[in-house]
Order: C-alpha cells, then structure tokens, then sequence
C-alpha cells in the first residue's frame, strides 16, 4: 500500500508537465503575467549561493524530495489575481488532481481574517481596541489573578499575539464526538479535550502567539453581536472580499467537502477529517483563490481607500512600521530602514495541511499557497524568494556571493567543537580549507568575505567573529538567525 502510495505521488508530479498551462489554456498568447510566472518558476534557488553555481530546482523536484502531494499557487498584482499554478493531486487514492475548486484547511490562516473582523466592528463602535474585554465578554471572563492587576487583555492584545495567554493548540475533533462549546473549552471542562486557558504573562509585556488568545476573540464577536461567529465573518469579510468557498462552520459545510483535499502527513499517510473547536484560531476550509480575494480587498483598501474591509487608517495600523508588539494581523517584516516597503506574512499549519500568505505592501501584490502535505518550509521559501526576485521586492530576495581570497590568513582560530540547535558541529581547518561536520554531513566552506563562509551545498552561511571567542553567527537555507558558541569541553 505504501509503494502504491508513493508511486501515485510520483506519477502525479510528474503528470503535471502534461498539463504545464493548466491554469492559462484560455490564453492563445504570451501575456505579461504569464511571462512572470514562467520566470518565477524556473529561478527557484537556494537563500545563499556562489555566483554561476546555484542549483536551481523545479517545484515537482521540491515536492518529490519532501513528500508533498499537491498544491496551488495564486499571485495578486494590484487588485486582482495576475496568475496561478497547480500542482499535484488533491487525493491520492482517487487520483483528483487540485484546482482551483481544491478547498484546504486554512489553519491560521484564519487570523488575519478574524482580525480584520474585529477591527471593523471597533470603527462600527462595537468593540475599542483598547478596553479590557471583560467588559463586553458573557458567560466567560478573562481571570483576575496576578498577571491581571495593573494590565489588562484587551482586543489589540488578542489579535497582536500580547494578551499574556499561552500558547497552547491541542487536538481536534473527531465527527462522531460531541463538540464543547466556547464556555467549556475556555474553562477546561466537560466535553472539551483541552486545558483552561491560562495566563503566563502580563497583558501587553511580550509576545506569545497564541491560539486560547483567538478563542477569546472568537467569543468576544459572539457576545458583542449576538450572532455566530461564522455568520459575523460572513458579513463582514466574506461577503465583502467576494470569498465564496470559505467557511468557519465546522463541520465543513456539504458544499466544500465535496471538493476537500485530503491532508497527508510525512510519510504520506491520509489524515482522517477533523472538526476544529478553535475556529477562529484555525478552523477556516477555503481555496487560495478566495485567500488572494481577501488580501487584494485588504490592499485597495489600504493603497486606494476602498474601505470594503476597514478604513486606510485602521489599515495603517495593521501595515505598520511597528515591532513585535504592534501587529494587528500580519507578521510584518521591515527591517530595511532605507526602504519605505512593508513586507507581510502569515502561515498556517494543521493536520495533513500547509499554507502561507507573504506580500509587499507597496507593490501591491502577495503569493499565496496552499498545500496538503507538511514539510513544506522550504519549498514555500523557494518560491517565495523566486517571487521577490522576479518583482524586485526588498525583502524575502535570496543573496549571490562570490568566492573571496582569504589570502594566507590562519584559520586555526575558526576550528572547534560548536553547539547548534542540538546538532554535533566541528569546523576543522584542513590545509588552510575550512569544512564543517554537522552530524553525519560533511561540507567544504567556502569563503564568500574577509570573516564570512558559505556551506554552498547547504545554503548555510557562518559568519565569523573578528575577534577570537565571541559567537558566530549562523544564518540557514530559510534565512533563520542563530548565535553560536564554541563548546567547552
């Protein structure tokens, strides 16, 4: 069953090149948007590369190495889906290919469309965005302890990832199991398979993503509207951006199911259908197509002022020059202070299922990707980085270095034993060439300036100190950061 299983995968992958327009057929020439697509998808490279020798791969290579059955890319310039891509099956035992009626689990990807809810019902004078919320809240409070004294939660607190509430995500729900409701899975009784939700932290004092902190928020629209929580998404984000496959009941409305991928896990195994008691934390069924047609609503709104979402100044706050604690919806990154950009990224993660949402604010455009596999963080990135590159973005863009001459300088200072998220790391010096042992890999460094190397094969860059005994730095093939000392035996 399992040979059969991969088998399918492969055959599928590679059955896309048959059908390789299968989004553009319509289209008898070259239009512009197509022109960008095929040069996004033949520059997939590494973060970090030697000039003249980046191992450029295709996307069916990236999902046969990491066992990815299927997934569609949707691109938005300027209002509108400019183009989009599918790959893959849908379900492997049934052969269904994905389309663009492919309906996948969001996962947190619902965040950014409750915030923007709960930002909207604050300029209708419904909710502040500052008020403690045990002040709308019923039936349920948020707990008046320690943490509490001084700070309270509070709607911006909720949706920015700094209400003090923790982390936690537990499992779902089979369809034959009775469902909890809000009350008892905030309380942690009864029915419901999860702790009480439970503060760690001071309202407002660090950033703690959190999943009980969207249950909150969850409830809060229920009680200061008096509806559903699936109808008030309706109303106010659905309806207006035009998303017509996507839903927050759970179970999955009839409607979507029908056309439902199934999720798979590592080693491609189906995983069976779930219902998900956090809605607002990860309970979302919808199509990258309806996730494009929310984020180009959301970008009119904030370039154009087309308030169908929110005001341009409420869009100002969510697209922000702000750090950690000031996101309303979206990890903002703008690092870059000689650029005036704002790049945005949201993912999400659920059983059998990945996806993830990045953009340039200023340009006006955003990819968004859905995929029914797991092991999906470097396949996104490839893409990602293509996408920056080919629509010159400030951010995300992958960097080309050069070999540097080192000269004769000694190298016998770089050698040692190092700690690195729990993997075995040696750098020898080996006739003035410098190579690192990570485990059971091998690979030569290569030196790309006067105290930077780069592990090429890997796209692993180590940037030295320049003076003996402080931290190296070491930057990985998705750009994560990591300080790195020399362990002391």
């Amino acid at each position: 069953m399992k040979k059969t299983i991969i088998f399918l995968i492969v055959v599928s992958l590679f059955s896309c090149k048959e059908s390789k327009e299968n989004n553009d057929q319509k289209n008898t020439f070259l239009d512009t948007s197509i022109v960008h697509r095929k040069a996004v998808f033949s520059n997939l490279t590494p973060n970090y590369y030697l000039k003249g020798k980046a191992e450029k791969q295709s996307i069916e290579d990236l999902m046969l190495k990491y066992k990815v059955p299927g997934l569609r890319i949707v691109f938005v310039d300027k209002g509108k889906i400019s183009w989009s891509k599918n790959y893959g099956y849908a379900n492997l035992k049934d052969s269904i290919k994905v389309d663009e009626k492919t309906v996948f689990t969001g996962a947190s990807l619902g965040k950014p469309i409750t915030a923007m809810a709960a930002l909207k019902l604050v300029e209708q004078g419904i909710l502040d965005l500052d008020e403690d919320v045990n002040k709308k809240l019923k039936g349920w409070k948020v707990p008046i302890n320690e943490f509490t004294k001084k700070e309270k939660v509070t709607v911006r607190r909720l949706i920015g990832h700094t209400s003090g509430f923790n982390r936690y995500y537990g499992p779902n729900y089979m369809p034959y199991e009775t469902i909890p409701t809000i009350e008892q899975t905030l309380r942690g009784e009864q029915l419901s398979k999860h702790p009480a939700a439970k503060l760690v932290a001071v309202p407002g004092s660090k950033y703690i993503y959190s999943n009980p902190g969207y249950l909150i928020l969850e409830k809060l629209l229920e009680d200061v509207t008096d509806k559903k929580f699936e109808s008030v998404i309706d109303e106010l984000v659905f309806k207006p951006s035009k998303m017509k496959t996507s839903s927050f009941v759970q179970p999955i409305p009839e409607r979507l199911l029908t056309t439902k991928a199934t999720g798979y896990s590592e080693n491609l195994q189906p995983q069976p259908y779930n219902i998900i008691t956090f809605k607002a934390a990860g309970g979302i069924w919808t199509t990258p197509d309806d996730l494009a047609r929310f984020t180009y609503t959301l970008l009119n709104d904030h370039a154009k002022g087309t308030h169908k979402l929110i005001s341009q100044d409420m869009t100002n706050k969510v697209f922000n020059k702000g750090g950690n604690l000031e996101k309303l919806g979206f990890t903002l990154l703008n690092w870059n202070n000689d650029v005036d950009d704002i790049a945005f990224r949201h993912t999400g993660q659920n059983y059998g299922f990945t996806s993830v949402i990045f953009g340039s604010v200023n340009k006006e455009q955003a990819v968004i990707i859905m995929a029914n596999g797991v092991n999906t963080e470097d396949l996104f990135n490839h893409i990602q980085r293509a996408v920056a590159k080919e629509y010159n973005w400030d951010y995300f863009q992958p960097t080309e270095y050069e070999f540097f001459d080192i000269g004769d300088k000694n190298l016998n200072g770089y050698a040692g034993q190092y700690d690195w998220k729990n993997h075995f790391v040696v750098i020898t010096n080996e006739h003035n060439v410098l190579f690192i042992q990570i485990d059971n890999e091998r690979h030569q460094l290569i030196p790309v300036d006067e105290n930077t190397f780069l592990a090429p094969d890997i796209s692993l860059l180590i940037i030295f100190p320049k003076k003996l005994g402080g931290n190296l730095i070491f930057l990985d093939r998705n750009g994560d950061y990591s300080r790195v000392s020399k362990s002391h035996q």
